[in-house]
């Protein structure tokens, strides 16, 4: 009995030590967890960033070679007379006479 009452005495301080560092572990854990959920939640922000950014030149550039075209047509279209434009347009595929 006396054994018992000696281990809780002097022993107290192992088992506070064993309580610490079972906290710590457990501390330890959870908050790498948190920083890997952290992590894999900027690589996905990123991936998504990357692909909006991709799409919004894609569409850039497109608008411009859509103005470009547009340019390019309407020198071209400043430049004929207007008896030709008016046949120009007559002759297109859009100008549907039926």
């Amino acid at each position: 009995m006396s054994e018992i009452l000696s281990l809780f005495s002097g022993g107290w301080n192992y088992v506070l030590a064993a309580v610490a560092v079972v906290a710590a572990l457990l501390t330890s854990y959870f908050g790498g967890k948190k920083v890997g959920t952290v992590q894999t939640q900027a690589k996905a922000d990123v991936a998504a960033a990357e692909k909006d950014k991709s799409q919004v030149e894609a569409v850039a550039k497109k608008q411009n070679e859509n103005a470009e075209a547009a340019k390019n047509v309407q020198s071209i279209n400043s430049g004929i007379s207007d008896s030709a434009a008016r046949d120009k347009l007559q002759r297109s595929k859009y100008n549907s006479a039926d």
